[in-house]
């Protein structure tokens, strides 16, 4: 599929003084670590092989692997771990190689199937009699839309309620997709975005897709994503994760309300009697409810299913698949060369398998599966029963590794003290991988000050929590605002939310008032702000300036007790004769800080504090890993002399851009 050699000469000529680097970039300085990344991911992708890259704040990686990517004449997938890098690369890297660098190069960015409007299902939808008024003016909304869109990507409605039903209603989702079948298979803006990623050299997805586009690939011999000679996954450190719960199953309550919905509307779409589905739709209510209601009352502290299930517990399943048989019987029957009952029969039976998979009392290797971890999950909109792969390296060295002739994986955040083996044998990387480790060019010693608490009480210790939101008080009073407090449990953000917020006259954001966008733009606009957050926040906030000068962290992210995954990647770790403490949970938890610390030093004019109030960090002999991974700025444990610091700043007039 290669279609030549890296352009090397056009390379350096980017890249060197004088280059059209220097000429198109605002503020452009040369950065030594971005110029060796380049040239090692171009050497990659034209010998082939496996490159790691930890690229630190402000080497500019994405310029570091989107430039040798198009100039390296290969069809590049271009995999990002959120939507926020995603859209970065379309509107505003894409761009800018293209109009400032003068790089000719097609991209496109390929998202999963429910951004994508189905204008069959728009059309049907509009003729339901089931669906409810608001609905409808949802309906006309997106209608109206469709006249004009040339992507029919969800993206472009900003005005559309990002909860609305009517949405489910008419997107384009794989479970009801008619294919080839379909009377507007010709006009499918899918099926326009797939033909766009087979005629580009670069294609934006994100991790999720990319996975779950992986899992479809092994077991539907299907693909939305064009072959490509290499990969590049950036926000790397996401990986295990998201691989292991693609390569899952999961079934949810609203998986089974949504067939059931769906049902209905085939049936209407095909013209066929709707009372046909009364009775068996309402049974299907009740055993969902009862089997549900069962999982729910498991009572391990990780929910994990039992290898022996309870007589009512069975009991509560099979009456579930036999109306589920039913269900498939009665589509099939009613199915007369239509194509949509005809899928809604295949749908069940896979809701049935996946069901079995998920259930089934066996061994998972009585079952014919791998080394798996099964449990159940509360949210706040469905309960989900999932599977997962404690292990997801021996599935990516069989699918992923095989496929793609070069891959690049890089982030923020990879290395730990050990530099980059616990990465590596996470993912199951080949031993002949490359690494490259290049540090931020920011002078941390004089644009930032680590704060470590060091007599606050063990944070599992009831005092510690107000005796932390004391210490934040303080540290925010120091700052005048302008500050991000980092939660690692979304109770803790609202109870230290709920304590300090009365105290103080700054203006106090919390997650859950907005969008993750909205909160970031009050917090650049709203001077002194204060702002609230938990895990989403920890990464992709990217706030330059003297709006954000005070990063606070109030514990060591280690992963909660009781997640059922890392609780058996932990077994065995153990059972190998590992110590899963500093082999696994110690790494990933380094990583994460990694990641929470970075946010706040964006830019070579930004300065300020981050304040990790976990004593552990100083206490514990595990912290001097943590300590040994971060950042070279200068550290106290002295309220005063960071005080002192923080007045020596402002008074020194310290640029802030």
């Amino acid at each position: 599929m290669a279609r030549g050699p890296v352009a090397w000469p056009e390379l350096e000529a980017l890249i060197g003084p004088g280059g059209a680097l220097a000429e198109h970039l605002d503020g452009y300085e040369r950065r030594a670590g971005q110029e060796l990344m380049m040239r090692t991911v171009a050497t990659v992708l034209e010998r082939g092989g496996t490159l790691v890259v930890e690229a630190g704040t402000g080497i500019g990686k994405s310029l570091g692997y989107l430039v040798p990517a198009a100039l390296s004449g290969l069809r590049v997938i271009l995999s990002t771990g959120t939507r926020t890098l995603q859209d970065q690369l379309w509107g505003r890297q894409i761009p800018f190689i293209r109009e400032r660098l003068g790089l000719r190069v097609e991209a496109t960015v390929l998202k999963g199937r429910a951004n994508y409007l189905c204008l069959y299902f728009l059309e049907t939808a509009r003729e339901n009699p089931a669906m409810a008024l608001d609905e409808h003016r949802d309906l006309e909304l997106i209608r109206a839309w469709s006249e004009t869109t040339r992507t029919g990507d969800r993206a472009e409605l900003a005005t559309l309620d990002e909860g609305s039903t009517a949405w489910r209603a008419v997107a384009a989702d794989g479970e009801r997709c008619l294919g080839r079948a379909c009377s507007h298979f010709a006009d499918c803006f899918l099926m326009a975005a797939r033909r766009r990623a087979e005629s580009a050299d670069l294609v934006i997805v994100n991790h999720h897709l990319f996975f779950a586009d992986l899992q479809l690939r092994e077991e539907a011999a299907f693909s939305l994503l064009p072959e490509a000679d290499a990969i590049v996954f950036d926000e790397a450190h996401h990986l295990e994760d998201i691989a292991a719960m693609a390569f899952g199953r999961s079934v949810s309550d609203a998986r089974i309300r949504r067939l059931a919905g769906d049902m209905r509307r085939a049936f209407f779409a095909a013209g066929r009697d709707l009372g046909l589905t009364e009775a068996p739709l309402a049974e299907l209510e009740r055993d969902r409810e009862r089997l549900f209601s069962h999982l729910a009352a498991l009572d391990h502290r990780a929910r994990l299913i039992p290898e022996r299930l309870s007589e009512r517990f069975r009991e509560a399943w099979y009456k579930l698949d036999n109306t589920l048989i039913g269900l498939s019987l009665l589509a099939s029957a009613q199915a007369r060369a239509d194509e949509g009952l005809t899928r809604m029969a295949a749908r069940v039976e896979a809701l049935r398998t996946d069901l079995a998979a998920l259930l089934d009392p066996a061994p998972a290797a009585d079952r014919g599966g791998d080394d798996e971890v099964r449990w159940v999950e509360r949210g706040p909109r469905a309960t989900f029963v999932r599977s997962a792969p404690v292990v997801v390296g021996e599935r990516l060295a069989s699918s992923l590794f095989p496929r793609f002739r070069a891959l690049v994986f890089t982030s923020a955040t990879l290395a730990t003290r050990e530099g980059f083996r616990h990465f590596r044998e996470r993912l199951g990387l080949p031993p002949d991988t490359a690494e490259l480790s290049l540090p931020s060019p920011f002078d941390y010693a004089t644009q930032a000050i680590l704060y470590t608490a060091r007599d606050l009480p063990d944070p599992r210790e009831r005092a510690f929590a107000p005796r932390a939101f004391e210490l934040i008080a303080e540290l925010v009073r120091i700052t005048r605002g302008r500050a991000l407090i980092l939660f690692t449990s979304r109770e803790r953000m609202h109870e230290a939310h709920a304590a300090l917020a009365p105290r103080w006259d700054y203006p106090t954001l919390v997650q859950g008032q907005g969008s993750k966008e909205a909160l970031l733009a009050k917090l650049r606009e709203t001077p002194g702000a204060v702002l609230f957050a938990t895990a989403t926040f920890w990464e992709g906030v990217d706030v330059v300036g003297d709006a954000l000068s005070l990063v606070v962290i109030d514990k060591l992210p280690f992963s909660p007790p009781g997640d059922p995954l890392v609780d058996a990647r932990v077994a065995r770790l153990s059972a190998e004769g590992h110590n899963a403490f500093s082999s696994y949970q110690v790494p990933s938890a380094i990583i994460a800080l990694k990641q929470g610390v970075g946010r706040l030093i964006r830019h070579r004019g930004d300065r300020g504090v981050v304040a990790i109030l976990d004593p552990r960090l100083t206490t514990a002999r595990y912290g001097a890993a943590f300590l040994a991974s971060l950042p070279p700025a200068r550290r106290t444990s002295d309220l005063v002399e960071l005080e002192r610091w923080w007045a020596e700043l402002e008074a020194s007039g310290a640029p802030q851009q």
